[in-house]
């Protein structure tokens, strides 16, 4: 099998996991009714193909469900309190680098901490339900898409942020 690893947020960490797509299709297609049990269902499913320490088999409980909602299309409330967020999308062209870059070098220069990931997948931009790119995330909230920002209205973008 062949299967793709796919990030979420799991507490303060941002963790790879195998095949979750895969094992959020193998619990819809069960009906298991929202609750404990589809919680346990997810763990143990998640747990068949990846190494979770049970330290951290609460988070995860928790994080599984929130993303397992969003892959049912049901709205989740986002939670960005820890810090910054940062989400470039796009594949690897020169404008959507450009944007990855120039964000790092705001970042740098303001002595900000963030979680910035630039995404080159098209089925995870897809997630996003973005159109155009380069596009720029920030807690959240779209701040630019199909257009690259000029480094003044980065800085200003992630010193409001």
């Amino acid at each position: 099998m062949n299967a793709e690893i796919q990030k979420i947020t799991v507490g303060e960490l941002r963790v790879g996991l195998v095949g979750l797509e895969e094992v959020f299709q193998q619990v819809s297609e069960k009906n298991i009714s929202n609750g404990t049990g589809l919680k346990q269902r997810l763990l143990d499913e998640v747990k068949k193909r990846n190494y979770v320490p049970s330290s951290m088999e609460k988070k995860l409980e928790a994080a599984l469900l929130k993303e397992y909602k969003k892959f049912l299309g049901e709205e989740v409330e986002e939670n960005h309190a820890s810090g910054l967020e940062i989400r470039v999308l796009g594949p690897s062209c020169r404008a959507c680098d450009k944007v990855y870059r120039d964000t790092k070098t705001v970042l740098a220069e303001l002595g900000k901490a963030a979680d910035l990931e630039h995404i080159r997948d098209l089925k995870e931009i897809g997630r996003y339900g973005m159109m155009a790119t380069p596009a720029l995330i920030v807690n959240g909230k779209v701040k630019s898409s199909g257009k690259i920002p000029s480094k003044k209205q980065l800085k200003k973008w992630l010193e409001e942020a």
